[in-house]
């Protein structure tokens, strides 16, 4: 069959941002870009069948038989038809001795699926198997006889099966009054009604890790069917109405409505759209009264279904064919608009088999449609002749708000089929309709082309548009003034657009290549007129897609692309390239493909960016201009000579796409990029690009520089013993750590990659350091990586588990050079060096390491976990593993420790502690601070946990603690703080632990806070909406809150001016940007003469959050002290 597909996506910028992760309905913090807002109604979509009655549908041809799921094909394949056979792809699978890929239809649990695959012999959803997993017991021991919902096995074909379209609906199935329908979050001991429950909130978390495949159902019967050769002679119409009645069949919850073309001009309403499941008998019957005769008025008749979508007068609907329910009035004719609902979906699917015929009329009644003119921004039609119009109505349609007395506008998209033919008009049409185009030639492909229309039709999580844009943190270049942003366009598919970017700091300001200033106050984000470094000609602005480094991507065949292949370290050998002339070193099983197309050749010019499937209709244009997007991954810049004025630097990025780009930052132009071998299945559905409601993670965890210059020149030279290495994890895309070793920039060598000792998905952004330890065999540089021991997603369901967590409890200490364990602390019952009954949480956050007596050795540490606990631990270097760190927990904030948590103590600390000095003059003492702020990044929409600002004293400054001292000490908890929450002037005493704010208005901070000059700064965000469009995605608010470290008083000149009821509004200020804003962060900007000298020569600090900055409030600029945790830098 061929198929041509186009999709018209409304792609909605972002700039990456430091998300985490998820909702009930999407299981990480694409919620935010994604997910309606709970107060925006969910209703059936209206789907207007345009079903083409010419005269030329009385056309006969030979046909393959219908598929009829009550028959049995056995005698036509090999597959089992008592049997659903699985594929990630969508590829039809091959039953053969080698197949393993198949479940039993006893064991399929999804209900909602049986229709699809009684009708048209599959179904394609989200799905998981429940098999068998490690079980935590009560004192801490594992046992292998749990089971837990995962991903789907291959060889387990008896595992049950559930769908999450299914989940919380029907349940086992057993009965049809079954009340445990929710499929069960967490590892149960095996029990067979533990995998599903009544509870809601105990949910399996959709989107998390092992819950995000899409598989596609086949039936085995359905599979030895299509092996069946009989054929049967059919008219064009015959088939086209069984198919359209399979496929109504299939499919639940939509309102259906038909459209037949007049004899002459345009066409009817014979049935107004109504509730499928209520009337289908009724609407399977008008199909089959359909007769074929007469002409081809496509446009005519899409101008008609425009007058009804909008309650209008009828101008080509016929009196007697017209569905009286469709009518307010009969003489004259009226439409009756269909029930139009906030956020609901609205659609045309056309089908016809012919070019249009008699179909002039419709330039000549354009006047009729309400701001025709305004909305495609002309007033006649593009065409001439018969069908000039088509795609005008259809852009027309989905332009336009159809109902504007409804918030927000609702539009119509119109799909195009054509059956037997392939019509350059159709395809223009969909275009700009919004909608596809498929080509269908007989009863199977037009099964197939109905299908995939109407799935997505059906599909509602994407129903919703994302959000304006969101911002993430950017890197700049050491002591120069370049600024890199990663950029994202959120969308309901597999692939996600991104860019990198180049601004640059003037005078205080963010500014484009034109120097002008690139970042609009009112919306903190680009102006639209703003042009990027490395752009030319046009403005891009806020456009994902235009300039930056994503249209700088060198020539496919001349691009640089690596992955891991060999046993060669080096990324640039032979055996590493991505290029066909290696392909016969890689398998279609190392690319995720399985069935004929595409092939690996293909597979891998389309990675290094052919234009394999002409995605914009144009066999003219070879390359594909693309790159994923770097949605939490934050970039990094190494300098590695030049001058000032004239800097050699490469940017490093990561992508979802899987991608890690080596960027030129003089051009934008990319020397090379490496995909992980690990991540090569994953191109398939990339290479797809499915609707999907769940984000595809790939390499998405910051990248880290370590750089070593012994002379201290300025250049990284490998001759002198430097050396540039970045460190990098996949945060949700692996649990994975990389080291790659860049001191060449060209010649990129892998050095070492490796998953944790009981490590959960890789989140935590490594942090080197230098530590001595004895009889480790470390390296003679003494440098370290530090790790926390990564992300568990079953934090992903908002429940709080008594259990422990089975990943990620831990915090790691690697040799830089090799990635080998030199110590590692974690639970009683692992294999750490320092065991800890209390290590019950993951630690996905970046560690807190800190040199407190400034001989070049790290000696302190401070982390969080996700129970609301605060850690610190002390090294003691020049000495062995076993003794080398005591550590333990000095706080418990949330709900691990108590006894009988609430939701509301259910607090988690996805950021890292901000640690700092200061003095307390009231007390004459000095005191370590360490703040932070609670909220839950896995659901950002999710408000049931009462956040805080924390800010707790460490009085043990400069003394290490014993593992006996830290035996000795009872965690500081809330009852131990001073709540300074509507509050100014409190008084934090001798018996106090710190202070704490409780955050109004359901706020959370989701992101670091900065202590600068005694004062803390840090970002809140509130999902409460401030918009008028309930169908957007909710933005939220942002807030930068100042604060002082002593008492959290505001940062005001007078204090007693603060009225009563003002205290915490004292405290913060609106941002502009929506999302999730990322931490502050502090630059200090270079003199734009290199030679200049003294303090006049020296910009003042600036404070920015993502790109939108302020004054940070002091003017000194930084000094070097003896106290950092960079070490080797």
């Amino acid at each position: 069959m061929n198929m041509v597909i186009r999709k018209t996506t409304g792609i909605v910028l972002g700039m990456a941002l430091a998300l985490v992760s998820g909702a009930p309905a999407i299981a990480d913090d694409t919620e935010l870009l994604l997910v309606a807002p709970a107060d925006a109604s969910q209703f059936n979509p209206n789907v207007m069948f345009i079903l083409d009655t010419s005269g030329s549908m009385t056309t006969r041809q030979e046909t393959s038989v219908p598929f009829d799921h009550t028959g049995d094909y056995s005698g036509f394949g090999d597959c089992d038809r008592n049997s659903l056979y699985w594929s990630l792809d969508g590829t039809t699978p091959v039953c053969d001795d080698s197949q393993t890929n198949y479940v039993a239809k006893t064991a399929f649990h999804c209900a909602a699926a049986t229709l699809q695959i009684q009708g048209v012999g599959r179904y394609t959803g989200i799905m998981v198997q429940r098999r068998s997993a490690d079980l935590t017991l009560e004192d801490g021991t594992v046992e292998s006889s749990g089971t837990a919902w995962q991903a789907i096995e291959s060889g387990n074909s008896t595992g049950k099966v559930e769908c999450r379209a299914d989940s919380g609906v029907h349940g086992d199935n057993s009965t049809a009054t079954a009340t445990a329908v929710y499929a069960t979050a967490g590892v149960s001991a095996g029990v067979s009604d533990a995998a599903w429950t009544t509870e809601a909130d105990q949910e399996v978390a959709w989107g998390s890790s092992g819950a995000n495949f899409t598989y596609t159902m086949f039936d085995g019967n359905y599979l030895n069917y299509k092996n069946d050769p009989s054929v049967q002679e059919l008219s064009r119409s015959q088939i086209m109405k069984a198919v359209t009645k399979t496929v109504l069949n299939s499919v639940s919850n939509m309102n259906v409505g038909i459209m037949n073309f007049n004899n002459t001009q345009g066409g009817s309403i014979i049935r107004a759209p109504s509730d499928l499941d209520t009337n289908r008998a009724a609407i399977l019957e008008d199909i089959d009264d359909l007769d074929a005769d007469g002409w081809t008025p496509l446009s005519e008749t899409l101008f008609e279904s425009a007058l009804f979508w909008m309650g209008l007068s009828a101008n080509y609907g016929e009196s007697g064919s017209t569905d009286a329910n469709g009518l307010v009035s009969s003489d004259p004719m009226v439409y009756a608009q269909p029930q139009l609902q906030t956020c609901a979906k609205n659609f045309n699917i056309l089908i016809t088999d012919g070019e249009p015929t008699e179909d002039t009329g419709t330039p000549d009644v354009l006047a009729q449609l309400p701001d025709y003119g305004t909305t495609v921004n002309r007033t006649d039609c593009t065409g001439t002749g018969d069908g000039a119009c088509l795609d005008d109505i259809g852009e027309y349609l989905a332009n336009v708000d159809i109902h504007a007395t409804l918030t927000g506008r609702q539009s119509v998209i119109t799909h195009f089929v054509g059956f037997t033919i392939d019509l350059d008009i159709l395809d223009q049409a969909a275009a700009v309709s919004g909608g596809k185009y498929l080509i269908a030639d007989d009863t199977d492909s037009l099964l197939v082309a109905l299908t995939e229309i109407v799935s997505q039709v059906n599909e509602r999580t994407l129903s919703f548009s994302a959000p304006a844009v969101s911002v993430n943190t950017f890197n700049r270049t050491r002591n120069l003034n370049d600024v890199f942003i990663t950029m994202f366009g959120a969308r309901g598919f597999a692939h996600w657009p991104g860019n990198l970017k180049a601004y640059r700091i003037e005078d205080g300001r963010i500014v484009d290549s034109l120097g002008n200033d690139a970042v609009d106050p009112a919306t903190g984000f680009f102006y639209p007129t703003a042009r990027s470094y490395w752009t030319d000609g046009q403005a891009d602005g806020n456009d994902v897609v235009l300039g930056g480094a994503a249209n700088e991507l060198p020539d496919p065949a001349s691009r640089k692309l690596y992955t891991n292949n060999g046993l060669d370290n080096s990324l640039i050998a032979g055996s590493n390239a991505l290029s066909t002339l290696n392909s016969n070193a890689y398998t279609p099983a190392d690319f995720g493909i399985g069935g004929a197309s595409p092939t690996v050749d293909e597979m891998i010019n389309w990675m290094r960016g052919v234009d394999v499937k002409d995605v914009d209709n144009d066999p003219l244009t070879l390359t594909r201009d693309v790159m994923g997007d770097p949605l939490h991954s934050r970039p990094a810049a190494i300098v590695y000579g030049g001058t000032e004025e004239d800097p050699e630097a490469v940017i490093f990025t990561a992508t979802n796409d899987g991608h890690l780009h080596a960027v030129d930052a003089s051009n934008g132009q990319e020397l090379w990029s490496f995909v992980p071998k690990e991540l090569l299945p994953r191109m398939a559905t990339l290479y797809e690009d499915p609707p999907m409601p769940y984000k595809i993670y790939g390499l998405d965890g910051d990248i880290v520089p370590v750089t070593r210059d012994v002379d201290r020149d300025g250049q990284i030279e490998a001759s002198d013993g430097d050396f540039a290495i970045i460190l990098f994890g996949m945060r949700r895309g692996g649990n994975n750590y990389r080291a790659i070793n860049v001191t060449n920039k060209n010649a990129p060598v892998m050095m070492w990659e490796r998953a944790l000792e009981n490590g959960g998905q890789s989140w935590s952004a490594p942090v080197v350091a230098r530590m001595d330890i004895a009889e480790s065999g470390q390296h003679a540089t003494k440098a370290v990586v530090v790790i926390g021991g990564g992300y568990d997603s079953a934090h992903d369901a908002p429940t709080f588990f008594e259990e422990r967590d089975r990943a990620g409890a831990g915090v790691h200490i690697l040799d830089l050079m090799s990635g080998n364990t030199l110590w590692y602390a974690g639970h009683t019952d692992t294999d750490a060096d320092l065991k800890l009954d209390t290590m019950t949480r993951s630690i996905p956050t970046r560690i807190r390491v800190i040199d407190m007596n400034g001989d070049g050795f790290a000696d302190r540490m401070y982390t969080s976990d996700l129970g609301g606990q605060l850690w610190r631990f002390d090294v003691s270097n020049g000495v062995a593993r076993d003794d080398l760190v005591a550590g333990g927990v000095i706080a418990q904030l949330g709900a691990e420790g108590m006894v009988n948590p609430g939701a509301g103590d259910t607090r988690r600390f996805y950021n890292s502690p901000d640690v700092s000095i200061f003095n307390d003059v009231r007390q004459n003492r000095r005191f370590i601070a360490i703040s932070i702020g609670s909220g839950y990044r896995a659901h950002p929409l999710n408000t049931d946990a009462t956040d805080r600002f924390y800010s707790i004293r460490d009085p043990y400054v400069f003394r290490p603690l014993t593992q006996d001292d830290y035996g000795d000490l009872d965690p500081f908890t809330e009852d131990d703080l001073v709540e300074v929450s509507g509050d100014t002037g409190a008084v934090i005493t001798a018996d106090d632990a710190g202070w704490m704010l409780t955050l109004p208005d359901n706020q959370m901070v989701l992101a670091d806070s900065v202590t600068f000059n005694d004062e803390v700064f840090f970002v809140s965000f509130s999902p409460d909406r401030d918009t008028s469009d309930q169908c957007l995605a909710g933005q939220g608010a942002n807030f930068l809150w100042r604060v002082d470290i002593v008492n959290g008083d505001p940062i005001v000149e007078d204090l007693d001016s603060i009225v009563s009821g003002g205290e915490d509004a004292a405290r913060r200020t609106d941002l502009a940007q929506g999302g999730i804003a990322p931490s502050p962060q502090f630059l200090f900007p270079s003199s734009d003469d290199p030679d200049c000298t003294g303090d006049e020569c020296s910009p003042p600090p600036l404070g920015c959050i993502g790109v939108e900055c302020f004054d940070p409030g002091f003017t000194n600029n930084p000094v070097r002290t003896l106290w950092t945790q960079d070490g080797i830098e």
